[in-house]
């Protein structure tokens, strides 16, 4: 009697720490990514509504009542009734195998990288400004990438610089906490070579067939981004090479994002000549990385906001602006702002075009 009481209590101990751990990890949806908010108006997946509103994938559902937008809780880049992927491995079909490891591509299906590894938008009741942070340069400086992985809001998105150390491990553990991720090219800037973004960067000079296989060594670095991002670039990204690029991107269902706040009429009108998600900074978070510059900065963002629907801030790794944008973000909502990520923000590039 003894031995069965042991067993017993030891049973009983065992279900109890299941059910706490299910209560604690299984029934918290918030924030999850679900269905998208489709956000171009020239791409729109199966179900999008006109003019690229938000729309649902095949699991997800929407519903537009005072402003409410709810969704499905599939986790990033599960495909719903699917079986489960683990972090950071590619997804079936969305990927291509090249001398320079995994490449992204559309599925024969029509899925494309941009829709399957975006994170989703969860928007509470009624209509809020949407304001989306993209955090740059991580991967070479280890400690800070880890930093910003912790730290920072899982709506925010990280972008992984090509020259970056241990991608595919912090890329994983990015995903785990829930953040989308983007991948920066570099392209040659105006005061090249005074400015050089290293030895992989697609330059003016060189033609399509050299600059082909840079682009595939950098888009091979690591899996499961939505888009890229530009390290530098202002020559690049003027030159007649950009349509190949950009066409290049299309071609593997990328999402681009331009992070300088000048912006360019003409990528926009190529974006959507070739129905391909665009959009572009409303302001450099932290030029100049000190807490009452980042505070100002982060103010503004807010205006902007306010204004135009959504406000896109690009900040760098700085210590100060990972603790900065942690503690703002904390009070965000109070405000009456949402946080999302950048892939909620194709369509903050037409809802903001006065801003930039």
């Amino acid at each position: 009697m003894k031995i069965l009481g042991i067993v017993t209590g030891l049973t009983l101990v065992l279900l109890t720490g299941v059910f706490a751990w299910a209560l604690a990890n299984g029934s918290d949806s918030s924030g999850e990514p679900v269905a998208l908010l489709q956000i171009s108006k020239s791409e729109r997946p199966e179900g999008a509504g006109a003019e690229g509103g938000p729309v649902a994938g095949r699991s997800g559902s929407v519903s537009h009542g005072a402003g409410e937008v709810i969704l499905d809780v599939t986790p990033p880049g599960h495909a719903s009734g699917a079986k489960a992927r683990s972090v950071g491995e590619p997804a079936a079909g969305l990927f291509e195998k090249s001398r320079f490891g995994l490449l992204p591509q559309r599925a024969a299906d029509g899925r494309s990288p941009a829709r399957v590894y975006a994170r989703a938008v969860r928007q509470l009741p009624g209509i809020k400004p949407r304001v989306a942070i993209l955090f740059t340069g991580l991967g070479l400086n280890q400690r800070l990438t880890q930093m910003a992985i912790r730290n920072l809001p899982r709506e925010v998105t990280l972008a992984f610089s090509a020259y970056g150390r241990n991608l595919p491990r912090l890329a994983d553990q990015a995903r785990t906490q829930g953040h989308e991720l983007m991948l920066q090219v570099p392209l040659e800037p105006i005061d090249f070579p005074a400015s050089d973004p290293g030895p992989k960067t697609l330059r003016v000079n060189q033609g399509v067939e050299k600059n082909r296989p840079l682009l595939h060594w950098t888009l091979g670095r690591f899996t499961g981004y939505f888009g890229v991002v530009n390290q530098k670039g202002g020559r690049y990204l003027a030159s007649e090479q950009v349509t190949w690029f950009f066409r290049e991107l299309k071609q593997r269902g990328l999402f681009f994002f331009h992070d300088r706040t000048a912006g360019s009429a003409r990528l926009s009108q190529l974006a959507d000549q070739l129905g391909m998600g665009y959009s572009q900074a409303t302001l450099d978070i932290d030029r100049i990385p000190g807490k009452s510059s980042i505070s100002k900065s982060l103010q503004r963002l807010e205006v902007a906001a306010r204004r135009s629907g959504i406000a896109i801030g690009v900040a760098h790794m700085h210590p100060v602006s990972i603790n900065m944008i942690r503690k703002w973000a904390e009070k965000l909502q109070s405000r009456g702002l949402i946080l999302v990520p950048v892939s909620a923000a194709y369509q903050g590039r037409l809802l903001s075009q006065k801003e930039m």
